[in-house]
């Protein structure tokens, strides 16, 4: 063998000892590329799995926590459902049995009464038997009898609350003639609980101007109520009721010499008034820009058939401290007014019980939105004779109020306008119209207004 085959021999071996080497390590890399392949596939799918978990369990968390809430609001629903109605019960009873000891007590007190008269009665009849005794001794068996017979009474021996309750029943003129039946009977008309509240109207055609100056000059501070409707007065008469610093209620509706001066000097002096009527009167805006000015606490305003103030002077009532305070509002025949002064007052008036806008021809739908959104304590509506309203908006109207009234028909002729609020020249023309409708809700179990206000 010579040396040069020995060399190819031995290379030959070389490399094919090599290439065996290195297939062998190229099977085993790749088998363990395979292995770590498996293993990372196997941590992927483990990971995707607990994400897929960790989501599925974040949705159903989320879902209890919602049921639980919805669960928690019901439970205090019910709780609140039960509280109000235990104290619906309680109240219930409460007043049943404040009535029954009122009756008794009442009827107790009447007894009592009755059996003092009765007995004031007998001291009399026996008083006045001696008397008669003492005087006539020669009197006869006959005559004698006549002393069991009924005397009449004097009631200026009744007590004071027993005195006051009969001259409550009386008017003006009587008490008047009433004080000057004696000096005993002068004295029972000078109380001063009699004179709270004094009614000019019923002795307007008789009484003049100098007596009710002289009358409220003297009780000024006793009086709490006065009315003037229909009366027909000096200036200077009404300027008079500025003395009543305690005056709470003042109706001088249907008074064709009231003016803005008289309101003037009335709301300086009597700050304290809650009940006001100026219906049918000649106000002007100056009038309306006194009534928030002067009268915060008042609660109810008439303005009825007044048509002399604007829509400026309607939101002169907002203004400062205003009268936001208004539980009821009447605004019936005031033809000028419309959705602007309206959608300012519902917007601050949110203590308003009772609102009347009947025959205001120029309201339409959109106050009707302005109250729901302002007046959430809206509890009678009346809007008869408003021809721009329309029957669909009173009928969405009726769910948010206890009573509603409602027509859409033209205003009576008795009314002096039409329905676009134009004074009538011919009255005998004004017919209905074809399409008028008529729509009336009633909620509520208040028999009138006054319960209610």
């Amino acid at each position: 063998m010579t040396p040069e085959l020995m060399i190819k021999a031995c290379s030959f071996y070389t490399g094919h000892l090599v290439k065996t080497r290195f297939c062998t390590w190229r099977d085993v890399a790749r088998a363990n590329e395979n292995v770590a392949l498996a293993e990372k596939m196997n941590r992927a799918v483990t990971c995707y799995n607990f994400r897929l978990q960790k989501s599925v369990f974040h949705h159903w968390h989320s879902y209890m926590e919602d049921q639980k809430e919805k669960l928690k609001n019901t439970l205090l629903r019910i709780q609140q459902i039960i509280y109000c109605h235990k104290l619906s019960i309680i109240l219930t009873k409460w007043r049943n049995t404040a009535r029954l000891k009122s009756k008794k007590k009442e009827h107790e007190l009447i007894l009592k009464h009755e059996l003092q008269l009765k007995k004031w009665k007998n001291r009399l009849i026996l008083n006045r038997a001696a008397a008669e005794e003492s005087s006539f001794p020669e009197q006869s068996s006959s005559e004698g009898s006549l002393v069991d017979e009924t005397l009449k009474c004097d009631i200026s021996l009744l007590p004071e609350r027993a005195i006051l309750q009969i001259f409550f029943y009386l008017s003006l003129k009587d008490v008047i003639i009433c004080g000057q039946v004696n000096h005993a009977w002068m004295l029972m008309t000078q109380l001063n609980s009699l004179w709270n509240a004094i009614d000019f109207s019923t002795v307007k055609n008789v009484i003049p101007d100098k007596y009710i100056l002289s009358t409220l000059q003297r009780w000024r501070l006793n009086v709490l109520r006065l009315n003037f409707r229909g009366c027909l007065l000096r200036p200077k008469t009404f300027r008079s009721v500025s003395h009543c610093r305690n005056l709470q209620e003042l109706n001088v509706s249907d008074c064709p010499t009231f003016t803005d001066e008289s309101m003037r000097h009335i709301s300086e002096g009597c700050p304290g008034v809650l009940y006001l009527n100026l219906s049918n009167t000649t106000i002007t805006n100056r009038t309306m820009r006194l009534l928030p000015r002067h009268f915060h606490n008042l609660q109810n305003l008439s303005l009825a058939y007044c048509r002399r103030f604007t829509d400026k002077g309607l939101q002169y009532l907002n203004l400062g401290n205003g009268c936001h305070k208004l539980i009821y509002l009447d605004l019936s025949g005031c033809t000028q007014i419309t959705d602007s002064a309206m959608e300012m007052l519902s917007a601050k008036c949110h203590y308003l019980h009772i609102l009347d806008i009947s025959g205001c021809v120029l309201l339409t739908d959109q106050i009707l939105e302005d109250l729901q959104i302002g007046c959430k304590q809206l509890r009678i509506l009346k809007m008869q004779y408003c021809t721009n309203i329309s029957k669909k908006a009173a009928q969405r109207m009726s769910s948010k109020v206890q009573q509603q009234e409602y027509n859409s028909n033209d205003p009576p002729r008795w009314f002096g306008y039409d329905r676009e609020g134009n004074p009538l020249t011919e009255l005998d023309n004004v017919t209905p119209s074809k399409g008028a409708s008529e729509l009336t809700v009633e909620k509520s179990t208040y028999s009138s207004e006054e319960q209610v206000a």
